[in-house]
């Protein structure tokens, strides 16, 4: 699949069937991630691939984390299943510079375009994947659970599997709706 292809028929997959995904796969997904461009070749990332037995165990963590929080048990039972709804997650740091916010912003960038690489070359391996955003990588529970390096700050969790869901067309609202050419 071309590039081209492979941007306009991407999409986020929130249906996962139960079968594993080969770890040469997930390999490949993370030998290309880090490809991304990355200002002063920094490398800001860490990936930690969640599957298994470990995958149980970290949507026990975050149970707890959200149990005992305001959410309550039923929100933190939801959360845990969708947790379970893929078979390998994949959870991304970016590496936070204390001495400089603009090194931070870029490696927040950077890892944000790595985990783009991530759900295209996904696609183009046959697996359905989605980013989402989760305030729980921020809990010591998690980072501990994750052997996540400070300093780092939470880029999101990578769901990935095969997917079961039917694809519905996409829509994006035209470029030149969002664009403004100065000459």
């Amino acid at each position: 699949m071309d590039v081209e292809e492979a941007i306009r028929t991407r999409h986020s997959v929130k249906v996962f069937a139960a079968d594993p995904v080969d770890s040469t796969l997930i390999a490949h997904c993370l030998d290309l991630a880090v490809w991304a461009p990355n200002h002063h070749l920094t490398e800001p990332w860490t990936f930690t691939v969640i599957q298994g037995t470990s995958l149980v165990q970290f949507s026990d963590v975050v149970y707890h984390i959200l149990s005992v929080s305001r959410l309550g048990s039923d929100k933190a039972l939801k959360e845990k299943r969708k947790l379970l709804s893929a078979p390998v997650l994949i959870a991304v740091y970016a590496h936070i510079d204390i001495t400089s916010p603009k090194t931070t912003q870029e490696n927040y960038a950077s890892t944000a375009v790595a985990i783009q690489n991530i759900l295209l070359v996904a696609h183009n391996l046959g697996l359905g994947a989605i980013w989402r955003t989760a305030d729980t990588l921020d809990t010591l529970a998690v980072r501990s659970f994750l052997h996540v390096p400070d300093p780092s700050q939470p880029v999101g969790l990578i769901y990935l599997g095969y997917s079961a869901q039917r694809n519905l067309p996409r829509r994006r609202t035209p470029a030149e709706a969002k664009t403004e050419w100065l000459s």
